[in-house]
């Protein structure tokens, strides 16, 4: 017996870890992409012809945090402690990590005179954090990596950073008008989300919806991570009537294995995905895998910018040596800002906005959860 009521209402899960082995997948993911052709591809992407290691790490990250930060609000029910929590988990860490793009990186690798590298102002318009994690999700700085084989970009994966806010803000408006209180309101929650998904809202040059346009994905996606969310929100809402079993899991792979060839392939592969990243976050025979610091967040903002760094130095490395070389300086970073940026924070709201003392060990792993 392995509920997933137990693990989100007593925290002992191993969500840490799926966390960590989404930020590893997305890192190593793009390795592919960023050294020059050694002849080698992404093996999952090989293997299954529609997602490989980067869409199927984002989609682990969007399933989780449908569940956590659903479950973060229902605990909460509290629109304003809501949403500091939020703000101080996705924000500090990316307004250092745009710091440290404009004043490292940024001198460090940029073919501009000093000079006129700071005084651009696409420089310090990278220092707009709003943007960032709202609207566009990306750090471009002058000069830099402009040689490389992903011109430019200095942090690829952020542009998930925007859509994971406006999951956030579904979540709080369906928390505000009560829905996230009960299986069924929850069900319309995601439901409202789905729609949020489906209708494009613009704003530019007269407010008015448009349908998505689903032929448009993210290259190297052959779906979206957003349904992963609402899909997480589900599994919240009926959390007290799902059990995870290790044989229901292998068996989900066989059927996929037994359809891949076929017009059901990818919704199964989906399903089976959906239902093992539960269950390695879930079963007691990992949890001692289970890292105590989460470094997640942190991989997943300076992966991409150190790899960029040593595509720029060494552009011709295969990729498996490239990804060892970054590996160090990712990590660096990583543990760099989880104990003097995210863990402090989180920390001091806990302490500010708690309505009765608890560890702060178990305020951190309530706020971890993107």
């Amino acid at each position: 017996m392995n509920p997933l009521s137990h693990a989100l209402s007593r925290n002992e899960n191993n969500f840490g870890l799926v966390r960590l082995l989404a930020a590893i997948a997305v890192v190593y993911g793009y390795s592919y992409l960023l050294q020059q052709p050694d002849g080698s591809a992404d093996w999952v992407q090989s293997a299954l012809g529609f997602d490989g290691l980067i869409a199927l790490g984002i989609y682990a990250f969007f399933l989780l945090s449908g569940m956590l930060v659903t479950a973060s609000f229902d605990r909460q029910r509290s629109a304003p402690r809501f949403a500091v929590l939020r703000i101080a988990r996705i924000w500090p860490a990316v307004a250092v990590g745009s710091l440290v793009t404009v004043l490292v990186i940024g001198p460090l690798f940029t073919t501009l005179p000093l000079r006129e590298y700071f005084a651009s102002g696409v420089t310090w318009a990278n220092l707009d954090n709003f943007s960032t994690l709202v609207l566009n999700g990306s750090w471009v700085v002058p000069g830099v990596f402009e040689h490389n084989r992903w011109l430019n970009e200095v942090s690829a994966p952020l542009w998930t950073l925007p859509l994971a806010v406006r999951c956030y803000l579904i979540v709080l408006f369906t928390g505000l008008v009560g829905l996230l209180s009960s299986r069924w309101g929850v069900v319309l929650a995601a439901a409202l989300g789905l729609a949020a998904f489906v209708l494009r809202v613009h704003l530019v040059p007269h407010l008015h919806l448009e349908l998505r346009d689903f032929s448009a994905k993210t290259p190297g996606y052959s779906f979206w991570p957003e349904p992963f969310f609402f899909i997480g929100m589900l599994l919240y809402g009926w959390r007290e009537d799902i059990e995870l079993h290790g044989l229901a899991a292998l068996g989900l792979v066989m059927v996929f294995l037994v359809f891949r060839d076929t017009a059901a392939a990818q919704p199964l592969f989906y399903l089976a995905f959906v239902y093992g990243v539960l269950w390695i976050g879930t079963t007691p025979l990992l949890r001692r895998f289970t890292p105590r610091n989460d470094y997640s967040y942190g991989i997943y903002l300076y992966g991409f910018m150190m790899q960029q760094c040593a595509a720029s130095l060494a552009p011709r490395l295969s990729h498996q040596t490239a990804t060892l070389v970054a590996a160090p300086f990712i990590l660096l970073c990583a543990v760099l800002s989880w104990r003097f940026v995210e863990r402090p924070v989180l920390v001091w709201c806990h302490r500010r906005l708690a309505r009765t003392p608890r560890a702060v060990g178990a305020a951190i792993a309530d706020s971890a959860a993107r």
